[in-house]
């Protein structure tokens, strides 16, 4: 039981290291989030355990440089969707599968709206209409064409 323990913990670092490299966040970032066990399980199913795993443990993912165990193709689809699911807190699908989203959690705890320093739509601390404000620290009408 202790080992599989070790494991779990182990594979969720590996997982949020990739992450921050993919995504450009820190590892101390994505752990804020409250979402990277949740991020994580879904990777795993969705892609499969031996397919997750190899994706942790290749020095070169997302790259497709020589040497690298990825599937043919490179790890660039898997990678993309990992940063979309850090941004978004959608899974796209791969292989076929239908997208969704991870929960309405995950949607406010994306990414996205910590990269343009604003809140997620009806889901933020300033609640319904919060998209008709200028986000905080940016002044009113920036990025209006002159």
């Amino acid at each position: 039981m202790v080992a599989h323990v070790i494991e779990t913990v182990d594979a969720g670092d590996a997982f949020i290291a990739r992450s921050a490299a993919l995504t450009g966040f820190s590892e101390e970032e994505l752990r804020a989030t409250g979402m990277s066990e949740e991020y994580r399980a879904v990777v795993r199913e969705r892609v499969g355990a031996d397919r997750f795993k190899l994706f942790l443990e290749d020095e070169h993912s997302p790259d497709r440089a020589e040497g690298s165990r990825a599937p043919e193709g490179g790890w660039g689809e898997l990678a993309d969707a990992v940063i979309l699911l850090w941004y978004t807190g959608s899974w796209p699908g791969l292989d076929g599968a239908a997208p969704f989203t991870v929960s309405a959690r995950a949607y406010a705890a994306g990414l996205v709206w910590r990269a343009f320093g604003g809140e997620p739509p009806g889901a933020g601390p300033s609640g319904f209409g919060s998209w008709a404000e200028a986000p905080r620290g940016v002044a009113a009408g920036a990025g209006v064409a002159q």
